[in-house]
């Protein structure tokens, strides 16, 4: 079911993954990780600035402190998943050491420090190694071990794993979701041009990259008990391509369409993706939060975490679901 909102609401989510997010996918070593590292902190200072909070989507992995590889065995309470594509162990290329000395698959530091700033982010889960779940070779019982490891690694920060982004944004096995706890995930953007047949199909979707109708508003959808919030966009494809004015514009016009007609605004990246041309970049989200905090301060736009909307709408969601 779809759900109304009576304002808009900005949503922000950041996969952060480091080295997890390349591994059986691309070579980790193509990414700068000490430069991402540089672009989190930088963003972490624009979000404060504006108080808009982000959810980041944090692989369980990077919460630790080190791992070790006991005879041979790494990582052995997790079921291994069994796709026809990977012919290694799926931790094959996991260091098993101390953080200090590989911090490309640990990132202790970068937890601690969203969770210390004056804003208030949410720390929610993108898996505990980054498997992709949906993908036929990820069985429930894969995933439930996955989550049962994110949230024990999570456990000495004190935080509790609400919310969850899919990696590669392959969904699947919400059920497994829900066994755990889970009241919210990333989905994807809906088709909403999907009923206009023929030639008009692709003009309406360019027409409305222009002037954005009440069509393409995009809103929160409850499944069960669980709350789907659809992407919007994701930042940073386009920025290092000389298009960043235009994405600008685009989706500082797409963020006012959502405070007008109730929708969302769910914009997402990796911190990998500002590192093209991060100072463009940041402009560019500073930007974002900054008409962000001016369209709440006019009452018409909330900026929240999934797990502020979901304990939102828990609230009204009989009165407004269609």
């Amino acid at each position: 079911m779809t759900h109304e909102l009576s304002r808009g609401v900005m949503l922000i989510s950041i996969d952060t993954e480091m080295a997890w997010g390349a591994v059986h996918h691309g070579s980790p070593n193509r990414y700068h990780w000490p430069e991402e590292r540089d672009v989190l902190r930088s963003l972490l200072d624009i979000l404060d600035e504006y108080d808009v909070p982000a959810t980041w989507a944090t692989v369980g992995h990077l919460f630790l402190e080190g791992c070790e590889n006991v005879e041979g065995d790494v990582h052995p309470e997790i079921a291994r998943p069994d796709y026809p594509w990977l012919a290694q162990d799926w931790f094959e290329d996991d260091p098993c050491a101390p953080a200090t000395e590989d911090s490309r698959w640990y990132a202790p530091d970068l937890v601690r420090e969203i969770l210390e700033r004056r804003t208030r982010h949410e720390v929610a889960s993108h898996g505990f190694s980054h498997l992709i779940v949906g993908d036929p070779g990820c069985s429930a019982e894969v995933f439930d071990s996955e989550l049962a490891a994110a949230r024990a690694a999570a456990e000495p920060y004190d935080v509790e794993l609400r919310s969850f982004v899919y990696p590669r944004n392959s969904i699947g096995h919400q059920d497994v979701l829900r066994r755990h706890g889970y009241i919210a995930y990333r989905g994807v953007r809906p088709d909403l041009f999907g009923s206009i047949h023929g030639r008009l199909r692709p003009l309406a979707r360019v027409g409305d990259l222009l002037i954005p109708t009440p069509r393409s508003v995009v809103r929160p959808v409850l499944e069960g008990d669980l709350w789907n919030f659809p992407a919007t966009v994701m930042y940073g494809a386009d920025l290092h391509q000389g298009r960043a004015r235009l994405w600008q514009w685009q989706h500082r016009r797409r963020l006012r369409h959502a405070a007008r007609h109730g929708g969302l605004f769910h914009v997402w990246f990796h911190p990998h993706n500002l590192q093209p041309d991060p100072a463009n970049a940041l402009r560019g989200l500073e930007s974002l939060c900054r008409l962000a905090a001016e369209l709440r301060s006019e009452g018409r736009l909330e900026t929240l975490t999934f797990g502020g909307l979901a304990d939102l709408l828990g609230h009204h969601e009989s009165e407004h679901a269609t």
